[in-house]
C-alpha cells in the first residue's frame, strides 16, 4: 500500500517600505509642531515607572488640528499617536508593551491650535513596561502622529528627556 503525503506550504511575502522599517531614532524631528518631552522623574529606582509629559506647540503660520489627550483624556489614543520610545545611547530598548487598541475618533477628540498656541499632556500614558529597565542612563522620546488619517510614516520625532534608573 502506497503512502500519500500532502504538504501545504504557505509563504507570506509582504511589501514593507523603507519608511516602515526605519528606526524610530532616525525619524525626522517635528517641524510645524514643536514636540517636547519632559520627565518629572529624572531619577527613579529600578522597578519604578518613569513619568513623562509632552508639550505640543504650533510653530507654523496656520492653525493645526491635534488629538486632545490632555488631563488623562483618551489614554487609548495617547498610546498609539504619542508612542514612547526609550533609548540607551542611540539603541532603542526593546521593552514589553501592553496591547492598546485605539477606539474610534470623533471631532470632539481634536483641539485646534492657532499659531503660537500649545497644549500639554501630563502625565503621558504609555504602554511600554519601563519599570523593567535595569540601572543605567536613558533618554525617552515620542513619535508624534499628528493626523491619524495619514499613513503612520508621517509621524515625527520629539525632543528627548534624559533620566536615570538607579538600584
Amino acid at each position: 500500500m502506497g503512502r500519500f503525503v500532502f504538504a501545504w506550504i504557505v509563504v507570506w511575502q509582504g511589501s514593507v517600505s523603507a519608511a516602515q522599517m526605519q528606526s524610530p531614532t532616525t525619524v525626522q524631528v517635528c517641524r510645524a509642531a514643536e514636540v517636547t518631552v519632559a520627565t518629572s522623574t529624572p531619577m527613579v529606582r529600578a522597578g519604578t515607572r518613569p513619568q513623562f509629559s509632552v508639550v505640543i506647540a504650533n510653530k507654523s503660520d496656520r492653525s493645526m488640528r491635534v488629538l486632545d489627550v490632555r488631563n488623562g483624556r483618551r489614554n487609548d489614543l495617547q498610546d498609539s499617536y504619542f508612542e514612547l520610545f526609550i533609548v540607551d545611547g542611540r539603541q532603542v530598548i526593546d521593552l514589553p508593551s501592553v496591547i492598546s487598541d485605539p477606539g474610534p475618533l470623533a471631532d470632539a477628540d481634536y483641539a485646534i491650535l492657532k499659531p503660537g498656541e500649545r497644549i500639554e499632556v501630563q502625565p503621558l500614558s504609555y504602554t511600554r513596561l519601563a519599570e523593567r529597565l535595569p540601572a543605567g542612563k536613558y533618554s525617552a522620546f515620542i513619535l508624534f502622529w499628528q493626523n491619524p488619517e495619514t499613513p503612520h510614516t508621517s509621524r515625527c520625532r520629539s525632543s528627548e528627556a534624559r533620566f536615570v534608573v538607579s538600584n
